[in-house]
């Protein structure tokens, strides 16, 4: 845990390095935001604000999707700890993710494969590889794991 009672101009000459530090560190500082990071949580006690981050891992850019059997492109898009995208469910047909949530190294998202099922993704991310579970929308459930390209 990395605690911060710093003027905005330090916090900001820190956070590269925070950014590189193992997702899900957490970060809390008195006072004073990360100005364009928007804290995961903020709390305030007698009219003081504390800004709560988790450090999100590094998920954007291009991913080999293999989910039952079926391998797609998975594009991320990511600002600190939002995320959006798309898979290539197709040649043709881009399904864009929905409900896309980042939380350290816990992600989270759901996309309509080309047949018209919408398809539930949960897993964490391990540097270049992320894994996990996904359900559909008839309730079958199966293992899902990506690479980075």
């Amino acid at each position: 845990m990395i605690t911060l009672y710093l003027l905005p101009t330090l916090n900001m000459k820190l956070r590269p390095q925070i950014l590189s530090m193992k997702p899900g560190t957490r970060v809390v500082s008195h006072s004073f935001t990360m100005e364009d990071w928007e804290a995961d949580e903020i709390s305030t006690l007698d009219g003081r604000k504390a800004y709560f981050w988790l450090v999100p891992a590094q998920v954007g850019g291009n991913w080999s999707l293999e989910a039952g059997g079926q391998r797609s492109e998975l594009v991320i898009e990511q600002t600190f700890q939002k995320i959006n995208g798309w898979v290539n469910v197709s040649k043709v047909v881009q399904g864009g993710l929905r409900e896309a949530r980042l939380r350290g190294a816990d992600i989270a998202f759901a996309y309509v494969d080309a047949s018209g099922m919408r398809r539930d993704f949960a897993g964490k991310v391990d540097g270049k590889r992320m894994e996990g579970t996904f359900r559909d929308a008839k309730g079958q459930e199966g293992r899902w794991s990506a690479t980075r390209k």
